[in-house]
């Protein structure tokens, strides 16, 4: 008998363990909605650059750029009052928060030196971002879900092909990069769902 109720303990905490390992949040809406942004930045650059409009890209990109950070002070303000998952995996979601800053943070210092020294040309700071965002993807993906490496893969291809055709390269750039965060994103945000719906209904 008592082999038998340890036997449902440990059975207990293994469920209990495997249940606080998927209760991730990885606030991946970030991931959406710059996705999103870039999906249309990108090629509306690339479009303004062409056809001798360049007066209009730093307005756009500014324009962009700002969207972009409110939608993520805003969505996480709201999420510093209330937090989707209660008892949630925080050691995972910090996990994703320092390689995004990490790689964001160096992409910003490299965007900003870069053009600034004469090491890269003005036109090709589009390329480091669709590298930082494939190096970003793939290590959220080591640390998170697969989905993300995936994406990674994709998106550090696309750069590649940008690379080779610089006239182009917004064009390519937006979909790869956009669509590259954009999926697996909705499908961490689906997941964030399910759990706080499983979570609802056991308390309930």
């Amino acid at each position: 008998m008592d082999q038998n109720a340890a036997s449902a303990d440990l059975d207990y905490i293994r469920r209990v363990l495997d249940r606080t390992e998927r209760r991730v949040d990885p606030h991946a809406f970030h991931f959406v909605h710059w996705g999103a942004i870039v999906l249309v930045w990108y090629p509306v650059m690339n479009y303004l650059g062409a056809n001798g409009s360049r007066e209009y890209m730093l307005p756009v990109s500014l324009a962009a750029f700002l969207l972009g950070m409110v939608l993520s002070a805003v969505r996480e303000m709201r999420l510093g009052k209330r937090p989707r998952l209660p008892g949630e995996n925080t050691f995972v979601a910090n996990q994703v928060m320092y390689v995004t800053w990490g790689v964001l943070g160096a992409a910003i210092l490299l965007s900003a030196l870069g053009p600034s020294t004469g090491m890269i040309d003005g036109r090709n700071v589009q390329i480091i971002w669709g590298f930082a965002y494939a190096v970003m993807a793939y290590m959220v993906g080591v640390v998170y879900r697969r989905e993300f490496m995936w994406a990674g893969v994709a998106i550090f291809a696309g750069t590649v092909v940008a690379l080779a055709l610089p006239d182009v390269a917004g064009y390519l750039l937006g979909p790869f990069m956009g669509l590259g965060m954009i999926v697996p994103g909705m499908m961490a945000e689906r997941r964030v769902r399910d759990l706080r719906e499983e979570t609802e209904a056991v308390a309930a």
